[in-house]
C-alpha cells in the first residue's frame, strides 16, 4: 500500500548574545525537552517552503526573522512524526538573529548547553 508523503519544515534560530550563541525553542515546558520551531508544509496555502517555515516560527515564537537559509533535507524511511501513516520528510532551515523577547512559552536557550 503507497504511504503519504508529510514534509516538515524545521528551524535553528541562531542569536549571539554577549559572545553566546543562544537558540529559540519553541513551546517549552518543564515537563518536555526543548523543541525547535517547526510544523508540517502547508502544500495548498504556502507558495514556498520558506514562507511556511517564517509562518510557524512568527506562530510559535511571535517572532518574525530575516534572514534564514536552507541546510538539509532528512528522509530516512524510518522517521516518525506527528503523522504516522506517512513517509517523513524533513527540510532543516538555520536562520540569523539578534535576541528579541519571544511570544510566552518560547525561549532562548545558551547554545552550549545542548553540546556534550
Amino acid at each position: 500500500m503507497p504511504r503519504r508523503l508529510a514534509l516538515s519544515l524545521d528551524a535553528v534560530i541562531v542569536a549571539v548574545t554577549a559572545d553566546q550563541p543562544r537558540i529559540l525553542t519553541a513551546g517549552t515546558s518543564a515537563d518536555a525537552p526543548p523543541a525547535l520551531p517547526s510544523g508540517l508544509l502547508d502544500a495548498d496555502n504556502d507558495s514556498t517552503l520558506e514562507i511556511g517555515l517564517r509562518r510557524w516560527i512568527q506562530a510559535q515564537t511571535g517572532l518574525a526573522v530575516g534572514y534564514v537559509e536552507q541546510l538539509y533535507t532528512f528522509g530516512d524511511r524510518d522517521r516518525q512524526r506527528a503523522v504516522v501513516d506517512a513517509r517523513h520528510l524533513s527540510v532543516a532551515y538555520l536562520g540569523l538573529v539578534k535576541e528579541a523577547q519571544p511570544a510566552p512559552g518560547a525561549a532562548w536557550i545558551n547554545g552550549y548547553d545542548l553540546l556534550p
